[in-house]
């Protein structure tokens, strides 16, 4: 048993998920003494960082399914199966680790070569915009604008409300660092060994 995922520090309370050879827990932990406050218990990995936000933490698992928890108690809001379904085969031989990214409305993760845009509330499928290959990059949300990297070497900008591409720029590597946002740039490293910076367009 391991940690793949990163923390992730809201109000006072630690979120982050364990590597369980059976099944794994997402755990919220006192920062101050370790004490565990509640855990849930999930059937597969969890790679992804949590995002929390407004009372409720996010997170997605290794067979591609996303969840919605009470930052209160750890009790389910919802959980959506994954979009593309696979074979339990597939689904261990090509996973993607993408960490959700929130805003006021969507929850995005990359899932298989998509980014997939979810309600916040309910977790239903807003949208789905296909790269070339797997997204194991963690997606950014800035404005009205999500940014993503993918193994097809390209990185990405969507229209968060709608999911329409806004334009991709081709790189040396597969891209499966998540980007950052300062200073009015967006950020990005390539497995190419290059550090790319993109202006952020106001919209």
């Amino acid at each position: 048993m391991g940690a793949f995922s990163s923390p992730a520090l809201y109000d006072g309370t630690v979120y982050v998920g364990n590597d369980g050879q059976h099944a794994s827990n997402l755990h919220a932990i006192d920062p101050t003494t370790g004490t565990i406050k509640w855990k849930f218990r999930v059937p597969n990995q969890i790679f992804s960082t949590p995002a929390v936000s407004d009372g409720a933490v996010y997170f997605h698992v290794r067979d591609d399914h996303v969840y919605a928890l009470k930052t209160a108690d750890g009790s389910l809001l919802w959980k959506t199966p994954a979009p593309s379904p696979q074979s339990w085969i597939s689904v261990y031989q090509d996973l993607t680790k993408s960490s959700p990214a929130v805003d006021r409305e969507r929850v995005y993760v990359g899932i298989n070569a998509d980014l997939v845009a979810l309600d916040r509330t309910t977790g239903t499928v807003l949208w789905k915009a296909p790269t070339g290959r797997k997204v194991d990059s963690s997606p950014l949300v800035v404005g009205a604008t999500v940014y993503v990297g993918s193994d097809d070497k390209s990185f990405y900008a969507f229209e968060a409300a709608t999911g329409a591409k806004l334009w991709s720029y081709k790189t040396g590597g597969r891209i499966s660092s998540p980007p950052t946002f300062g200073e009015g740039l967006i950020l990005i490293g390539s497995n190419d060994g290059a550090l790319y910076a993109f202006e952020e367009a106001a919209r």
